[in-house]
């Protein structure tokens, strides 16, 4: 890819993960909101957000093999990019608990089909400049906050009913960004072929086994607070002005992280890194169980996600795609994306949805994800200090 070119492919992945994530700045932090709204119990929505969630664990391997068989990417993430907008319109039009969880699984199917294709062909563009993933991915951390600042303003205008609706009109930016994505060159496995000896041997392997159940155990601490923590500051009387900041501000921690973390990746290892996010991201939760009713504390609270996402997630990229050699990078994404980020987010929501007891045991809830990511701390410090990278030749 010349200069010039490969400029233009940056720009557009940019533009992509703006879009991608603007439209999940309203999917996450409100969906536990808008289900409240459709008079669900908490224990309803956690089944529901489970049920969401476990269809990424279906999604990612599913779309990947789909991928891999015709040897194209992109022309996959505009897929579900329009399939998840079509779900989303029909979800509006229905409120029976089998209706939503079907459409919400649905959405969840195809939504799960953008994103690991979309880090497949952002990491494949840049090839040896694989430094600037950081930076783009930080846009999409802006479409995020844009979006989240607005939102909870919009939803009381507009009635939380009109979630869905909301959520189709903000995928039309991303359908047309997505719609000028290049597919880069990259290595391919014959679909035909099963799936080589060395990728079983290689997520078997314990130091990917420990790194899994770490990244599991701390998406397990954060489903409540994707699930509850914008109806949770709700109940305790914070304005949509406020809960739409609170959430912002978290993002824009992530975005002055995503700003460093490239060079983080490269000084530290892998195991000291999560590690230490997951020691911060213990302590988040446990905070947020005792002093969500005071703005001051939710102020350093949310600053904390630039440890808990943004610098984890940096980390945990350079780990995968330095751990699977190339032929393997989209199956190796689909698992850690569907077993870690999904395996270990369902687990929580349903557990979340049976804990959080209409609000009376969110001090609780969160006191037991403090624990989950404690937990994941200690699952990290079997992870090998560094990448064996002569494995993967």
């Amino acid at each position: 890819m010349n200069p010039i070119a490969f400029q233009s492919q940056c720009r557009r992945l940019s533009w992509s993960y703006f879009g991608y994530f603007a439209v999940l700045a309203l999917l996450v932090p409100y969906l536990g909101f808008y289900l409240d709204a459709l008079g669900f119990s908490s224990r309803e929505i956690g089944e529901l957000i489970a049920i969401s969630t476990i269809c990424r664990v279906i999604g990612p391997p599913l779309w990947a093999a789909v991928a891999d068989r015709l040897g194209k990417l992109v022309p996959l993430i505009r897929f579900g990019v329009l399939s998840s907008l079509v779900m989303l319109v029909l979800l509006a039009q229905v409120n029976s608990y089998l209706a939503v969880a079907s459409l919400l699984g649905l959405v969840s199917l195809f939504w799960s089909a953008i994103l690991p294709q979309l880090e497949v062909v952002t990491l494949a563009s840049l090839g040896a400049e694989n430094h600037r993933y950081s930076r783009i991915r930080m846009a999409g951390s802006f479409g995020f906050i844009l979006v989240a600042l607005i939102t909870a303003e919009l939803l009381d205008l507009a009635g939380t009913e009109s979630f869905p609706i909301l959520g189709a009109i903000l995928l039309l930016p991303l359908l047309v960004a997505v719609s000028k994505l290049e597919e880069p060159e990259r290595a391919y496995q014959d679909p035909n072929q099963p799936l080589p000896e060395g990728f079983w041997r290689r997520i078997r392997r314990r130091p990917f086994v420990m790194f899994i159940i770490s990244t599991m155990l701390l998406q397990m601490s954060f489903a409540p607070f994707y699930a509850f923590f914008a109806l949770y500051l709700t109940q305790l009387g914070y304005a949509p002005i406020a809960v739409g900041a609170l959430i912002s501000l978290g993002v824009a921690a992530e975005v002055a992280m995503f700003f460093i973390a490239g060079r983080l990746v490269v000084q530290f290892t892998v195991r000291r890194l999560l590690m230490f996010c997951l020691a911060l991201t213990s302590l988040r939760w446990l905070a947020l169980a005792n002093f969500a009713d005071v703005l001051w504390w939710l102020i350093p609270i949310q600053l904390v996600h630039a440890f808990s996402f943004a610098l984890h997630h940096s980390a945990a990229m350079r780990y995968v795609h330095s751990y699977f050699p190339a032929d393997q990078h989209s199956r190796g994404q689909a698992f850690y994306l569907s077993v870690g980020f999904a395996g270990g987010g369902a687990l929580g929501a349903w557990l979340a949805g049976f804990l959080w007891q209409q609000g009376e045991g969110a001090e609780f809830t969160f006191t037991a994800a403090a624990i989950a990511a404690l937990l994941g701390l200690i699952a990290a410090m079997f992870i090998r200090e560094r990448v064996n990278l002569s494995a993967n030749r």
